[in-house]
């Protein structure tokens, strides 16, 4: 086996074993590798995942690298969840696409952006775990929410105006998603069953 085959199996093998993404700046330090070198093995390796034949692909997700499964065999895959996402409705993705935007978030400021009740949507998605919530220190201690890891798992998206395409959200909304991911701090990270193969 040759040190670059090598190399990239190294690489493959981290990705694969992280169970919440790996950075591949973290990946150059356990290499000790630069991380133009890892780039160019990555890319490598998401090439190969999206030829045919292959039920996952690589991709790299609020800025870490994980497998995920393609579309085509998903409907087996989604049996193996304890707690599948049913189908978002119109009015729970404006809420999502708010949070993920603008959050941490108060409920009173989605209700204020979106100019009606949101309560049963928030609950909703904090149900399926796209979003969390934590109490704040503001007066009156509301509740603020943020997306959670599931939330960038399930959309795979590095640019959150993806997900607001087509969405009845005000334009200065739109346009401040431009470009921008929205944090999960890692003591928050809601962990995410690792798919079987």
């Amino acid at each position: 086996m040759s040190a670059e085959l090598t190399k990239k199996a190294a690489v493959e093998a981290l990705i694969f074993a992280s169970k919440q993404g790996i950075e591949p700046k973290k990946i150059a330090k356990i290499l000790e590798m630069k991380l133009n070198q890892v780039m160019i093995l990555i890319e490598e390796l998401q090439d190969e995942y999206n030829r045919p034949g292959h039920g996952v692909n690589l991709k790299a997700v609020n800025g870490k690298l994980r497998f995920y499964t393609k579309k085509e065999v998903q409907k087996y895959v989604s049996q193996l969840s304890k707690r599948p996402i049913v189908s978002i409705t119109d009015s729970q993705m404006e809420v999502l696409a708010v949070v993920a935007i603008r959050g941490p978030i108060t409920r009173a400021d989605v209700e204020l952006i979106r100019g009606r009740s949101s309560q049963s949507q928030l609950l909703e998605l904090t149900r399926m775990k796209l979003i969390r919530k934590s109490k704040s220190k503001l007066p009156g201690r509301p509740y603020l929410y943020r997306v959670t890891n599931r939330f960038y798992d399930t959309f795979q998206i590095n640019d959150l105006t993806e997900i607001v395409q087509g969405l009845e959200l005000p334009s200065g909304e739109v346009e401040g998603a431009e470009g921008k991911t929205s944090e999960v701090p890692p003591e928050e990270h809601e962990p995410v069953p690792k798919e079987s193969g």
